[in-house]
């Protein structure tokens, strides 16, 4: 028997070349647009399929992700109040600080959103000021969180930020111990 499963939604993206200042505004509108709909409507109804199959309990029904996929699961835990706990992994690492849109409405979503989350990185991640500003709000405002910095995962950003592949044993019994205590 499965005591937890996961779901992420990572889209790839192909463009002409245009010039690097075009793609990056093009490349952002499409991610953020996908981020709040299309791809967030899938795991909406995920979730909604999930809960209806028979040996699911869907009071005790917990996300998480991965980059893009943690910035899906935030805002899914935001929309659905019946998620009981979230855990991301690296969720906006790559975009939080040049890209005001994306970090207002990630720190909007962690203000709504009443489940407990789990936020975590690699110290070697792209960045951790993700993790640490959304804990921050999410302690601001006496709500449940852990913020969960590991040690760096190999020698570059890109091994920090897919440590939740490679570094399973590092990250397992702290993920399962918070999901024990809030997925009751």
């Amino acid at each position: 028997m499965v005591r937890y499963s996961s779901s992420t939604a990572t889209p790839s993206f192909t463009f002409f070349d245009a010039g690097k200042d075009s793609l990056q505004i093009i490349r952002k509108g499409l991610q953020l647009r996908l981020l709040t709909t299309d791809h967030l409507d899938d795991v909406i109804a995920g979730l909604s399929f999930l809960k209806k199959l028979p040996r699911v309990d869907a009071n005790r029904i917990a996300i998480a992700g991965h980059s893009f996929g943690g910035q899906l699961t935030l805002l899914a835990a935001e929309r659905d109040s019946s998620v009981r706990a979230a855990v991301t992994f690296g969720a906006a690492a790559g975009s939080w600080e040049d890209w005001p849109e994306l970090r207002e409405r990630l720190l909007s979503a962690v203000r709504k959103t009443s489940a407990p989350l789990m936020l975590i990185h690699a110290s070697n991640d792209y960045s951790t000021a993700p993790g640490n500003a959304m804990a921050a709000e999410r302690k601001r405002m006496g709500k449940p969180q852990v913020l969960k910095i590991y040690p760096a995962i190999g020698k570059t950003s890109e091994e920090g930020h897919n440590f939740v592949y490679s570094a399973v044993d590092r990250w397992e019994t702290d993920v399962f111990k918070f999901l024990d205590g809030n997925v009751h």
